[in-house]
């Protein structure tokens, strides 16, 4: 017989490249950049410069004592980067900061770090592109439904 923790999480194993399984793990590595981007501001009074080298900087502070993440700033669940801006680099030439509906910028006071989700484009073109994007502003998640509808196709596809 198994622990009825074990039946749970049995029941909850998705096949790895499953699109919930991969939108779950962005998710959790998500979560550990905001961490280490909190941590090297309240550390040094600024948030760390744009893009990759910038969330590496973060985990390296976050990891100055526990190296948390040896490999530098985790890839999303497709092996891409994450996108990372802070607020008072949004308007810079060749910002990946993403814009609202209502044409400012998602975050406006703080940062924006994501993931271009499944499609890889970010939408920074195309704004209907980012429904899949995995961010950080979002509370109320609304990338999952995509992922939910993507994961029932993947399903159906493998005739499960």
């Amino acid at each position: 017989l198994l622990p009825v923790g074990a039946c749970v999480y049995l029941s909850l194993r998705r096949s790895e490249d499953a699109p919930l399984a991969r939108m779950y793990r962005t998710e959790a590595s998500l979560r550990v950049l905001v961490n280490a981007i909190e941590t090297y501001r309240d550390a040094h009074g600024a948030y760390p410069p744009a893009g990759p080298k910038g969330l590496d900087a973060a985990v390296r502070y976050l990891s100055r004592n526990v190296d948390y993440m040896p490999g530098g700033a985790p890839l999303d669940a497709w092996d891409r980067p994450f996108h990372y801006v802070p607020h008072a680099q949004y308007a810079e030439p060749g910002s990946a900061a993403l814009r609202n509906s209502r044409g400012g910028f998602h975050a406006p006071n703080s940062y924006q770090v994501y993931s271009s989700g499944a499609d890889g484009d970010p939408g920074l073109a195309n704004s209907a592109a980012a429904g899949d994007n995995i961010t950080s502003w979002d509370a109320r998640r609304s990338w999952r439904a995509v992922y939910r509808t993507l994961n029932r196709q993947y399903t159906k596809e493998r005739g499960r």
